[in-house]
């Protein structure tokens, strides 16, 4: 797969130029790119991060950057924690570090460190920040940084690791001052700690060249921290999904403190740890710890470039899904349109009917992975996925193709669908579902982020966005807030959410919100500003064209068991005749097996019989009704003037569980396959393991038995837990719908 992508990059160039309008990328790579002297005035920066502490216990609060390098080039590095205490920067091969991305296992040996270059790799102004880094041979740039650098031993992605003056294991604060001009030598010095003020990763092809080859740095996730509120942030990336469409995230003013933003398909998840949630986590602390309802983060998946991309890099990008679980290497270099089609429902009542409340069961086909989204609509034209009577279903799929989701029959408020006909259900799958959560960001005064679409067109609009920042009933039961209110905390969003059939322009001020300067960071749930200890969650996606079906549902059915009693023969001699029973209609239902004169063969009148004559009683079982019938149990007491005879069946197999060695008085048939005449297990009269039981006479009898116990009974329990017998659709269908029990008594 790798070795396609890598192809499909060279033949591509000019299709990826158009798609992007060939956008010239800036010439940096590193904090001089997020923080350029062309930014707006009262712009803020947010130092780069690494420490120990992690965000919702999923997201390790530090920055792991990646970037691609052709064999033989030149890695340049810097940073104003550099020969600072315990400052360094660290290079790690190709696949050198392992683990889920938020929470990788950072080797304590690198294959290369700064500190390894005495003197170099140090940024000590920000006059040096913005020119970058000087040639390795110091011919070239000379007003720029003395990089420290390591060249490239293979092609492939190296993972760069930036330490504060704290070094690798602090969990402490840092000491940014948030200044974008870096005016304080606090900015240079030890006061840093478990952050980096200015840094930079430049790739060039020798030591002589001045050329930045930009668009090949990226990360997962960004840990940041401008050091208090009121230090607005405005700088742009660059996602990609793993299906190909590209991203410009433009934060336009966010202004959090401490703070971790990524990108990923599902932003959070539900209780269940599987639901994509579509609403924000609230947690405990600033950290966002132990949110609300069982609900959790997702793990960082979308590589976050600093630059438009260099496209030659996604054939050695990693891809990851929504679980957090390696999906291979390579990213296609164009955007994957997703169709989906073959839309049905299987209902629990056949066909596409499903007795009321117990659901059933969706199918689809599609032609990507990523995202889908069911509607249950109940009037079949409002499909609002939030409006309470509809029902939403949402998901992920890890591989393409077909597709099962189960619904449990009831709407988005928890009550059950009402009986009803052709209620309509419509799907779509999204393509380029990007979510872009916001992990402790206390105020977003000025509305942002932005999202725009660059490389495909979205129905929708390239710069639609959802949020829905109200609260919720989790799958599990559990409640998030107020259900349908915003959620705590000052100064939420004027609107608290966006449409959600087709979003909000996420170019406006439409979901600003939190307080303007240097407050509401009290890292006390509903204390602080509105983003103050929660996860905020905003996201797009392009839908595909729907496809609906229609389904109905019908009143539960009702149980039903229909019972026939015959005497089978006398002294041995069997009654291979049927005898309709002129009282009752039983016993010419049309759904008890074929040929009925066979099947309920026997005489209601055993004629003239005397003391001493030994007759065979057979009662037939058949659940009939609209509905399985359950926890069945049959009774039959001993005809009065007979005794029951304890060993009519003893010896014979098979038996069903029952202790060994004792009397077997009771034969059970639930066997298409040996009926009608042969039974299909052999019954103790003990009370024990097996499915019968004799009650002698003046035994207290259990509930199945009406009448007194005047001359014992015989108690039969067809089906092994769990008891149910299905009901029959049709003659003799299915086979366990129906069965018999035999016993013998003696005439006295």
């Amino acid at each position: 797969m790798t070795n396609d992508y890598r192809k499909l990059l060279t033949s591509l160039t000019l299709l990826l130029c158009a798609l992007t309008s060939c956008i010239q990328p800036a010439q940096a790579e590193g904090s001089r790119t997020l923080y350029p002297s062309s930014a707006p005035a009262g712009s803020a920066r947010a130092n780069l991060e690494w420490r120990t502490d992690k965000y919702g216990g999923i997201v390790t609060r530090r920055t792991l950057l990646k970037v691609y390098a052709n064999q033989g080039e030149y890695i340049l590095l810097g940073s104003s924690a550099v020969g600072q205490g315990s400052g360094d920067i660290l290079v790690y091969n190709p696949g050198q570090i392992i683990g889920s991305i938020g929470s990788e296992t950072i080797s304590a040996t690198p294959n290369f460190k700064c500190s390894s270059q005495p003197g170099q790799g140090y940024i000590s102004s920000r006059a040096q920040e913005l020119a970058g880094p000087s040639s390795i041979s110091g011919t070239g740039n000379t007003t720029g940084y003395t990089p420290c650098y390591y060249q490239a031993p293979s092609t492939g992605i190296y993972d760069i690791v930036f330490y504060g003056s704290a070094g690798s294991n602090s969990a402490a604060d840092g000491g940014p001052t948030g200044d974008i001009n870096l005016n304080s030598p606090n900015n240079f010095n030890m006061t840093q700690g478990s952050s980096v003020a200015a840094w930079d990763v430049t790739v060039r092809s020798d030591q002589n060249s001045t050329t930045d080859i930009n668009g090949r740095l990226f990360a997962y996730y960004l840990a940041l921290f401008t050091g208090s509120n009121g230090l607005p942030l405005y700088f742009s990336t660059y996602p990609i999904t793993t299906d190909g469409y590209r991203y410009k995230i433009d934060l336009r003013g966010t202004d959090p403190n401490g703070f971790v933003i990524y990108g990923s398909q599902a932003g959070f998840f539900d209780s269940d740890g599987k639901s994509i949630l579509y609403h924000d986590v609230l947690g405990q602390d600033g950290q966002v710890s132990n949110p609300d309802g069982g609900t959790k983060l997702s793990s960082p998946q979308y590589p976050t470039f600093f630059n438009p991309l260099d496209s030659n890099a996604l054939g050695y990008i990693n891809r990851y899904r929504a679980d957090g679980t390696l999906d291979g290497v390579g990213i296609s270099p164009i955007p994957i349109i997703g169709t989906v089609s073959s839309l049905n429902f299987t209902g629990t009542a056949g066909a596409n009917n499903s007795s009321y409340s117990t659901g059933g069961t969706f199918s689809f086909n599609s032609t990507i992975t990523g995202n889908y989204q069911i509607i249950l609509s109940q009037d079949g034209t409002n499909f609002d996925p939030t409006n309470p009577q509809n029902r939403v279903i949402r998901g992920y799929m890890l591989i393409s193709g077909a597709q099962s989701v189960s619904w449990n029959g009831k709407d988005n408020s928890g009550n059950y669908f009402p009986n009803g006909s052709n209620y309509k259900a419509s799907i779509t799958v999204h393509a380029g579902e990007y979510h872009f959560p916001m992990l402790d960001a206390e105020n977003n005064y000025y509305g942002g982020p932005t999202m725009r679409l660059l490389n495909a067109t979205n129905p929708l609009g390239n710069t639609t966005g959802f949020y829905d920042d109200r609260g919720y009933k989790t799958v599990g039961g559990g409640n998030v807030g107020t259900i349908g209110s915003v959620l705590c905390g000052i100064s939420p969003p004027t609107i608290p959410f966006s449409d959600p059939i087709n979003g909000f322009d996420t170019t406006t001020n439409q979901r600003a919100f939190g307080q303007q300067g240097n407050k509401g960071n009290t890292n006390a749930r509903c204390t602080g500003s509105f983003g103050d200890t929660k996860g905020l969650d905003i996201w797009t996606y392009i839908p595909s064209s729907a496809t609906t079906t229609l389904l109905n549902i019908i009143p539960p059915g009702t149980p039903k068991l229909l019972l026939v009693k015959r005497i089978t023969s006398v002294n041995g001699v069997p009654f291979n005749q049927y005898v309709h029973d002129p009282t009752s209609t039983d016993d010419n239902d049309p759904n008890w097996p074929n040929p009925t004169s066979t099947y309920l063969r026997g005489v209601i009148n055993g004629g003239f019989v005397q003391p001493g004559d030994d007759l065979e009683y057979t009662v037939y079982f058949l659940s009939n009704g609209t509905r399985d019938a359950t926890n069945v149990s049959i009774c039959d007491l001993i005809p009065n003037n007979t005794t029951f005879l304890p060993t009519a069946f003893n010896g014979l197999t098979p038996t069903d569980g029952g202790l060994p060695g004792v009397d077997q008085g009771i034969a059970l048939a639930l066997d298409s396959t040996k009926l009608p005449t042969t039974p299909t297990v052999y019954l103790s009269n003990a009370a024990d393991s097996d499915r019968g039981q004799f009650f002698p006479a003046g035994t207290t009898l259990p509930a199945a038995c009406s009448g007194s116990n005047t001359n014992g009974a015989v108690v039969i329990y067809p089906v092994k837990s769990p008891s149910t017998l299905p009901h029959a659709t049709a003659s003799g269908t299915p086979t366990n719908s129906y069965g018999f029990i035999r016993f013998h008594a003696q005439v006295k």
